[in-house]
């Protein structure tokens, strides 16, 4: 070993931090996952396709399936040369929590809103407050995600969305 060079302790296959994050997801699958038994059941002959658990059971199922991979990421990014730590140290950015309520009010005036008219609102708004300034690719992406959204769930999957105060418009 050279003098003066620091000794680094061995990688471990496991990433305790994001190990821990793990957990706290799984924890939060498991309430969310838990909290559809309470949903109503509705008969069969009512039904649209899929009852009112199947569409949130898969999310939570697939977020959780993806928080196991998460403690093993730094794996593979070793092997490009990425340090997933070294991001880690800055703390985060003021703009990531106005974000978060963002979306939370958007969220919270989704039932007058509507599904579809939130949708576009979060897609024209959050670009713009990310420093986006060409109006028309977000213009574009504000009309054209949320009506792929919308015609992949209600026209092929027939899941109904909220309609909100413009509801009546698409009937």
């Amino acid at each position: 070993m050279e003098e003066g060079a620091e000794r680094q302790p061995a990688p471990s296959f496991i990433h305790m931090t994001d190990l821990a994050l793990s957990v706290i997801i799984l924890l939060i699958c498991g309430f969310l996952f838990w909290s559809t038994t309470t949903f109503e059941r509705v008969p069969a002959s009512l039904a649209q396709n899929v009852q009112p658990t199947m569409f949130p059971r898969l999310l939570i199922a697939v977020i959780a399936v993806m928080a196991l991979f998460l403690p093993f990421e730094h794996v593979q990014k070793r092997t490009t040369e990425i340090d997933l730590d070294s991001t880690r140290r800055e703390p985060i950015r003021p703009i990531a929590y106005v974000t978060g309520l963002v979306l939370l009010g958007i969220v919270l005036f989704t039932p007058q809103l509507g599904t579809l008219l939130s949708m576009i609102v979060a897609c024209a708004v959050l670009p713009l407050f990310w420093g986006e300034r060409r109006i028309w690719i977000v213009a574009v992406y504000a009309v054209a995600l949320p009506l792929a959204v919308a015609l992949l769930f209600e026209g092929a999957l027939e899941v109904s969305f909220e309609p909100g105060m413009l509801g009546h418009i698409f009937r």
